[in-house]
C-alpha cells in the first residue's frame, strides 16, 4: 500500500509512516523514490496499537516527560494535563514499571536519524551550542547507572539540524551510523534546555534509554523515573 494508505489504516500522518519505514518499524520498500508500505506490517503495528493503545503524540509525549520533570506542559489543555497526570499516577501505582508501554507511549516524542560523522569531529558534536547530549551521553551526568561507550546521542533544533550537518559533514547513514539525532518539535526546545549545562532532563534521558530496548538501558531508565514518578503515588491508606 501507499503511504498515505498507511497513515489512514494507522491514524497517523504520513511523515510518521515514513519515519516508522526508516526505523524499521515497518516494513516496506523504495521503489522509484517512493515507498511502497508491507500491508501485514500494517495490521500488525495497527493489532498491537489496539491492544496497547496508541503512543502519545509527539505534544503529549512531551508533556508528559515535562510533568516529570516537575515543568508546566506546553500548548496542553487543561483537560490533556489531566489525563496526562492521571497516566502518572497509574504508572507510578505499578509495583514493577512497565517500561515497554512507557517506551511505546513516548516513542513518537521526536523524529529520529542517524548519522555517520568522523570519529574525531564526535566531542565537537556533543558540545556544540545547537546540541543537547541524550541519552547514553548523559546518562551518567543526570545519575543513571548506565554506560556505553561508543554511542553518541543529542536532540537538535530542527531550524538547526541543517547547521550541525554543513558544519560537521554529517551524512545520513541508518545502518553505520555513529551519531543518533532527535529531533523534537521546535515548542519543546525550551523544557529540553531547561537544565543546566548541555544534557537533556532526567525524564528525556530516561525515554532514551527505554529505546534501546536492553535490560540494563531500561534498569537505568528505570531508576531515573521512580523518583521523578513519586510525586504521583497516592498515600498509602491509614
Amino acid at each position: 500500500m501507499s503511504v498515505h494508505q498507511a497513515a489512514a489504516a494507522l491514524d497517523v500522518d504520513d511523515s510518521r509512516v515514513r519515519q516508522l519505514l526508516r526505523d524499521g518499524k515497518l516494513q516496506g520498500e523504495r521503489i522509484g523514490g517512493r515507498w511502497l508500505v508491507d500491508g501485514a506490517s500494517v495490521r500488525n503495528r495497527k493489532d498491537a496499537g489496539a491492544r496497547s493503545g496508541r503512543p502519545l503524540s509527539a505534544r503529549n509525549a512531551w508533556g508528559l516527560l515535562a510533568l516529570l520533570a516537575g515543568h508546566r506542559p506546553v500548548g496542553l489543555s487543561d483537560a490533556e494535563k489531566s489525563r496526562l497526570v492521571a497516566r502518572l499516577r497509574d504508572l507510578a501505582a505499578h509495583e514493577r514499571l512497565p517500561v515497554v508501554r512507557l517506551r511505546e507511549l513516548l516513542e513518537a516524542r521526536a523524529e529520529t536519524r542517524r548519522y555517520r560523522v568522523h570519529s574525531g569531529m564526535l566531542a565537537a558534536v556533543l558540545d556544540h551550542p545547537e546540541a543537547v547530549r541524550a541519552g547514553v551521553r548523559a546518562a551518567a551526568q543526570v545519575g543513571a547507572d548506565y554506560v556505553a561507550p561508543g554511542r553518541a546521542e543529542i536532540y537538535a533544533h530542527p531550524d538547526k539540524v541543517g547547521t550541525l550537518e554543513e558544519s560537521f559533514g554529517m551524512l545520513r547513514d541508518h545502518q553505520r551510523g555513529n551519531l543518533l539525532v532527535r529531533i523534537p518539535p521546535a515548542e519543546m526546545w525550551p523544557f529540553l534546555t531547561s537544565v543546566k549545562g548541555a544534557d537533556a532532563p532526567p525524564s528525556v534521558v530516561a525515554a532514551d534509554l527505554l529505546d534501546i530496548q536492553e535490560d540494563r538501558a531500561d534498569a537505568a531508565a528505570v531508576g531515573l523515573l521512580r523518583p521523578l514518578l513519586a510525586r504521583y503515588a497516592s498515600p498509602p491508606e491509614a
